[in-house]
Parts: structure tokens; sequence; C-alpha cells
């Protein structure tokens, strides 16, 4: 009882959080925009964002690619093609730590011929998942997907087996096996299915192109087409895919770009 009354608190306090403004690589810029509506197109750094309501006000909300350089950069809202607000945003620098992992079986880091082939086959899959947009208005006040620790931040620079890999693009929330995963806000099921390195995966769609993704899991208590509410259990931790032991990766998209899930999650702790 204790453990629920903890969840629905933070569950209750998340639905007034803001995602946090943190314009570097990797984050993501959330600006208010009183003069503008909720159909309106968000466009920054060739990438295109949201516009979300909060607390009666209006804000738009953008990615920035781990990819961008630090400058100044204009930041828009479009209606009809045409220009409503701008403003230059100054892209500051990340730094962002190395994580050296061993991972066991050689083969998630060095795949055999069948296996490069299987990656190849589930790479149109995953990335059709992961543009995936709907018209629905996202809530973006998520609540944490499962309960533990983070044991590896988001844009960690990744050796595997002394090997330099991608940077980390999610968090991962230490678990143990078979914890209930839950969903971080309302939204449906684009796909779920079992791919070579995230294991079992599930792709959840909250509209306007914003995406969480759920890997490793056990089981998947979803099926694609779904619609899931806040907080609903969707799967269960486990240690499928590329992994060194049970956890939870979450990720969060925004039209498609990889930004840091904290951004999103309450601060008062993993629930």
């Amino acid at each position: 009882m204790m453990r629920l009354s903890l969840f629905l608190l933070l569950f209750s306090l998340s639905l007034f959080a803001l995602p946090v403004h943190k314009p570097v690589p990797g984050g993501i810029v959330v600006l208010p925009v009183p003069s503008v509506s909720l159909n309106d197109e968000v466009r920054f750094v060739n990438r295109r964002g949201v516009v979300f309501k909060q607390k009666g006000q209006l804000y738009a909300l953008a990615p920035v690619p781990l990819s961008v350089k630090p400058g100044i950069y204009i930041f828009k809202v479009l209606r009809d093609g045409k220009p409503l607000y701008k403003k230059l945003v100054k892209i500051g620098p990340a730094h962002y730590a190395e994580q050296h992992l061993t991972v066991k079986n050689r083969r998630k880091v060095n795949p055999n011929p069948a296996d490069l082939r299987r990656i190849r086959a589930e790479a149109p899959r995953k990335k059709k998942a992961k543009i995936f947009r709907s018209e629905q208005i996202p809530d973006l006040a998520m609540v944490w997907p499962a309960k533990g620790p983070v044991s590896s931040a988001f844009g960690l620079r990744r050796f595997f087996n002394g090997q330099p890999r991608s940077p980390h693009k999610g968090l991962d929330i230490a678990a143990p096996e078979g914890a209930p995963v839950r969903a971080a806000t309302d939204g449906v099921v684009v796909d779920a299915g079992n791919f070579f390195f995230s294991g079992n995966l599930v792709f959840l769609e909250h509209g306007e192109g914003v995406m969480t993704l759920y890997a490793h899991l056990s089981k998947m208590a979803v099926k694609p087409g779904e619609r899931v509410k806040k907080g609903q259990v969707i799967g269960f931790v486990g240690h499928t895919g590329r992994v060194t032991g049970p956890h939870l990766h979450f990720s969060v998209l925004v039209g498609g770009v990889y930004v840091d899930p904290a951004l999103f999650l309450p601060p008062t702790g993993v629930p």
C-alpha cells in the first residue's frame, strides 16, 4: 500500500511538471509562445518539434540532435509555412562521460553474417516506427516507467568490450527481472517485437511525433494499435538483447530525434 501511495503521489505531481529547457546537443528547447496555436508547426535546426499546453500556457518544444554543434540557431513557429514566431537560441556544449561495458555474448558486439542480415532487415521497421506522427496533442508530463536507480545516463560515450559504439540514446533504470514497466504518458502502441540489439521492445507514440521506447523487456503486455494510459503496465523488466544484466532502457524521441529522457521526468526521484 505504501509503494502504491508513493507512486500515486509522484504520478499526481508529474501532471504539473514542465519539460526542462536544456539547449545543448541531446537536450530540448522549451519556450513560451502565447501568440501561436496547438496546430502550428515548430522548426529548429531542420527538425520538427511540438506545441503543447501546460497550466493554460502554450509552449513550443524542439529537439536538439546530438550531432548539432554549439552555436546560435533560429527557432521558428510556422503557420501554413509562414513564420509566426522567431527567436535566436544559443546551443551550448554538452559534456558526456564514457562508459565501458563487458558483454559476455560477443555476437552482440561483433554480429556474425546471419546476425547482420537480421539487423539490416529490422532497420526499416524500427525507422518506420520512430518517425510515426499522430495529430494528438501530447501530455508531456511523464511518469517514471520503472522503479529503480538510474544505472546509465543519456549521452554516455559507450565502449563494448573495449570497442567504441554510438552514444547511449536513453537512460537505463536498474530494476529486477520481472518488475513492471509502465507507460510514461498516454499513447498508442506503434510497434512491439523482438529485435537483435534491443530485445523485446515497445514503441509508444504520444502525439505530434513524441515517442517513448522501452527495451530489453522479459515480456510485453501490449500489442500494436493498442491505446494505453499513463502509468499502465506495458511490459516487464528483462535482459533480452544486448545487455549486461536486467534493466529497463527508456528512450524519448521528438520528431525522430533522441533526447535526454530525464528532461521529461519528475525531479523528485524514481518512484
